[in-house]
């Protein structure tokens, strides 16, 4: 019999939640767009900037058996090419500072996330990466995408 425990839950619901969100909402044509860009600068750099981090000991991950594959939570990299979509999809491309302060809260969003998966106990980080230096690295994250989808001609 298997177990099922919160640890293996939390992934594949939030995947459902954000994946069904999104598809609910995002129009087929701008999915056609953006998903490519939520594949590269969210399932990409966020399977670059774990290994980065996990290499240099900041963070590490518990063994998901099934759902993960080395040190890496499988769905977990699925769920940032969602997260960019949603994210680029929503973005304010009429008000600078607003824009400004949606990719802050973004940031802010995935920097209290990681306590929800650290309270799960699938995620470990060093103590002082948190929360300054998590919430940067998710800004700069968040910057990275939208100066990405401006220079493309994404976002509007």
């Amino acid at each position: 019999m298997v177990l099922v425990t919160v640890q293996l839950l939390v992934y594949p619901v939030l995947l459902l939640l954000v994946a069904g969100f999104v598809l609910l909402t995002v129009p087929r044509d701008h999915l056609r767009v953006l998903l490519p860009y939520g594949a590269v600068l969210g399932g990409i750099l966020d399977y670059l900037t774990s290994l980065a981090t996990g290499v240099l000991g900041l963070t590490s991950f518990k063994n998901l058996g099934i759902l993960q594959a080395g040190d890496h939570p499988l769905l977990g990299h699925l769920v940032w090419v969602f997260l960019i979509v949603f994210f680029l999809y929503y973005w304010p491309s009429e008000n600078r500072g607003l824009g400004y302060l949606y990719t802050a809260a973004w940031a802010l969003l995935a920097t209290g996330f990681s306590q929800v998966v650290k309270q799960a106990e699938i995620f470990e980080y060093v103590p002082w990466y948190y929360p300054v230096p998590m919430f940067l690295l998710f800004l700069a994250r968040f910057a990275l995408a939208v100066w990405v989808a401006q220079r493309q001609g994404v976002l509007r």
